[in-house]
């Protein structure tokens, strides 16, 4: 009996740990990265996690789906964070499979690229640059306080907005397609500059740069645009804002 019950509490342990260890296992990561020097904060589920520097890995995520908010330092951004100004690069929603590690590139005008690959170690490396490194369970609950300005399109509709003017064959129904958008649609000076950069042809690209101006919550923000377009297009439109009424 005494045996049975040893044997009992042996096989126990036993899966306890082979059962903890499978789990360790199939942890996830996020990293988030940008181009240039600036500061980031990223909110993960409602959890706060900050870094001196323009990358920040979040260790130690189950599958599943998460919330993702990034902050990016800016000169004169919208939200105040310990004496400096930040605005929100990216604001979404991502399903994260198990052993992944999602790999989040923000450039300098807003655009974001999602890269995932499979994890063959058990998740939790921190690499060489610890400091910028954080387990999920670390992260302070709360996002940072939110100043009353207008915001553009999120980032998760945006995104589909540019998936489907991106599948349109002729530059003619492209923007077709983009000026409906820009004319219904509140957006950020980032988000206009993605269209733009969707077209090859600089009349269109002037164009729709022309018809989102007064749908622009950042306007002070335009040079985002701006940095799309050829010399000739860039007058013109500088003029064209200068006389906007």
């Amino acid at each position: 009996m005494i045996m049975k019950t040893i044997f009992t509490l042996l096989s126990f342990l036993l899966l306890s740990v082979s059962l903890m260890a499978t789990n360790v296992f199939n942890k996830s990561k996020i990293t988030v990265n940008t181009v240039g020097k600036e500061d980031l904060r990223v909110v993960l589920n409602g959890k706060r996690f900050e870094t001196t520097g323009n990358n920040i890995t979040i260790n130690n995520l189950n599958a599943g789906s998460h919330t993702i908010k990034v902050y990016r330092e800016k000169n004169t951004g919208f939200h105040k964070i310990m004496g400096k100004r930040y605005e929100v690069v990216y604001d979404t929603r991502i399903n994260i499979s198990n052993k992944t590690h999602v790999n989040i590139s923000i450039d300098r005008n807003g655009r974001t690229t999602m890269k995932e690959t499979v994890i063959k170690n058990n998740g939790r490396g921190y690499g060489r640059d610890y400091d910028r490194n954080y387990d999920y369970n670390d992260g302070q609950w709360g996002d940072y306080p939110v100043y009353t300005e207008s915001r553009g399109m999120n980032n998760y509709e945006f995104e589909k907005v540019v998936k489907n003017i991106s599948t349109e064959w002729r530059e003619s129904n492209k923007i077709k397609s983009a000026t409906q958008v820009v004319k219904s649609n509140n957006l950020t000076s980032t988000q206009v500059a993605q269209l733009v950069s969707l077209f090859n042809i600089e009349s269109y690209k002037l164009e729709l740069a022309k018809v989102a101006y007064s749908n622009t919550v950042d306007k002070k923000y335009y040079d985002y645009v701006l940095a799309h377009l050829n010399k000739t297009s860039k007058t013109e439109l500088t003029r064209y804002i200068r006389n906007f009424r």
